[in-house]
């Protein structure tokens, strides 16, 4: 990683840039944002660059799926092209469609240094089509308890353990999607204007306002989807990428879950059991209300029902008493109330939730 790429051809000819797109780690995902926080002048080769990994790649795995090349040959090889052409590559003589078509033939060449992904290219957490990767944050969980993300439009996702989530800040006009690699408890803010959706290893699933569990980790062979309240809708994403067929569609109500397999792109209802609950994690409904209780008792609750930590930066704010209704909401509009009551302000770490204020005298 030490010689950096300046032109589109370098980030293509990149290992550590082809994994980042294909198959991104944790090691590659931090240098790579962190180049394009460095080279913003940048932005646009890479955004490039991407499409054509993205182009490359399916027309690669389109002449895999040919045994005989014969009287289709002229057409397959025209479809190659005008996938892999764009008009940036043009302007390059040495970089034109007979290097590009070599690249695609070579068969695993461009690929060979690379770790095969678990899931389709348009499915990786760094790659989601409706998440442009150099306008996006990427957050990981490495620590071993759940971690807060406060999204643009006060949204919260508690994110498990091995985790990685990747969002737009901010969120496009009109929409709010997500990329999601693990597992996340979500509570998102009511925008009848704005659906909020989810992208996770092969399922999409498309909510208003509701809270509800997603377990998607690329190891495991299925996606399951909890709904705590609300109603979130799931689809497949070959289904919606899809326009000539009619989209599978499966609208979830409180306490039903779906399980997608993966392998067979296949989803199926059932109702939340003991099992389940064991196997997700779901957020408790729990009883919000306090009438003057110490500010430390309070956010103990906070942490009982979340399962993250909290830490007061002056240890005498779990002295000062609140009186407030916590009962609707999500995580950070609670947070926010809370820390209004007690002029102070609370921001997020890797391992808790840091609240800073003046204290309270017993």
């Amino acid at each position: 990683m030490d010689q950096k790429p300046d032109s589109q051809e370098e980030f293509l000819r990149n290992p550590s840039f082809l994994k980042w797109v294909k198959n991104p780690d944790e090691s590659t995902s931090i240098y790579w944002e962190n180049y394009l926080r460095e080279h913003p002048e940048q932005k646009e080769k890479i955004n490039q660059a991407i499409e054509s990994i993205k182009r490359l790649s399916r027309a690669s795995q389109e002449l895999a799926e040919v045994s005989e090349v014969s009287a289709q040959e002229e057409q397959i090889w025209q479809r190659v092209k005008s996938q892999i052409e764009i008009p940036v590559l043009r302007k390059r003589s040495y970089w034109g469609w007979a290097a590009a078509a070599a690249v695609v033939l070579a068969g695993g060449l461009l690929w060979s240094n690379l770790e095969e992904p678990s899931v389709p290219i348009g499915q990786t957490i760094a790659q989601q089509p409706s998440i442009p990767v150099t306008d996006s944050v990427m957050i990981s969980n490495s620590e071993q308890k759940p971690r807060l993300v406060s999204l643009p439009d006060g949204s919260s996702v508690i994110l498990q353990k091995g985790s990685n989530l990747r969002y737009e800040n901010p969120f496009p006009k009109e929409s709010r999607p997500v990329a999601l690699s693990g597992e996340a408890y979500f509570e998102v803010v009511k925008d009848a204007h704005k659906p909020f959706t989810v992208y996770a290893n092969g399922l999409v699933a498309k909510v208003l306002g509701t809270s509800f569990n997603v377990k998607a980790y690329q190891k495991d062979a299925s996606v399951i989807v909890t709904v705590r309240t609300g109603k979130v809708s799931v689809t497949p994403e070959q289904s919606v990428e899809t326009t000539q067929v009619k989209s599978e569609n499966m609208v979830l109500t409180p306490n039903e879950q779906v399980v997608f397999t993966i392998k067979e792109s296949k989803m199926f209802r059932s109702p939340v059991n003991a099992l389940a609950e064991r196997k997700t994690f779901v957020i408790r409904p729990v009883n919000l209300v306090f009438n003057a209780v110490p500010a430390g008792d309070v956010f103990t609750e906070i942490e009982k029902a979340y399962g993250i930590k909290v830490v007061f930066k002056d240890p005498t704010l779990q002295n000062c008493r609140i009186t407030t209704d916590l009962k609707e909401g999500t995580l950070s509009q609670k947070l926010d109330i809370i820390c209004k009551t007690l002029e102070a302000t609370w921001n997020t770490e890797a391992e808790y939730v840091a609240v800073t204020g003046r204290g309270c005298r017993p």
